[in-house]
């Protein structure tokens, strides 16, 4: 498992802050990847105390974002942009994320044409499950914004 990252989120993920809302990667592999990201006052989303737990589909695939990103930087491509097309069965344990919790996210890819992916995916705090889901996602070759 690749651990030591050189990229910060901000060099992976086309995003523009505030929407990049993980904070860093801790482990990957060509079919794996593990963030984390602690929920602060500063978060998109935040309001009284906690960040919906819903809000962990955005999370999960920012982390899907991160992995794609890994990979092309790899290659020493930039990071393209990719889109999420749906997900399978969203699980949630928890209605919200309190301030101050530190969320491990994790993806699992289960299906990769290069194209199209297929990830389960799921949050952790604590080694405590929160919340899971499969994300069907789509990242096109050639994108030209």
């Amino acid at each position: 498992m690749a651990e030591n990252i050189k990229y910060s989120i901000a060099e992976l993920l086309p995003h523009a802050q505030p929407m990049i809302l993980v904070d860093r990667v801790i482990a990957h592999r060509e079919d794996f990847i593990h963030v984390a990201v602690t929920i602060r006052r500063e978060a998109v989303f935040f309001e009284n105390g906690e960040v919906p737990s819903y809000v962990c589909l955005e999370y999960m695939a920012q982390a899907i974002g991160a992995w794609n990103g890994l990979l092309a930087r790899q290659h020493n491509e930039e990071p393209q942009i990719g889109f999420l097309l749906g997900s399978r069965q969203l699980t949630l344990y928890i209605s919200s994320f309190k301030e101050g919790l530190e969320l491990d996210i994790y993806g699992q890819a289960k299906y990769n044409d290069g194209e199209m992916a297929f990830f389960e995916c799921w949050i952790e705090c604590q080694g405590e499950r929160l919340a899971q889901a499969g994300l069907n996602v789509f990242q096109p070759k050639n994108v030209v914004l």
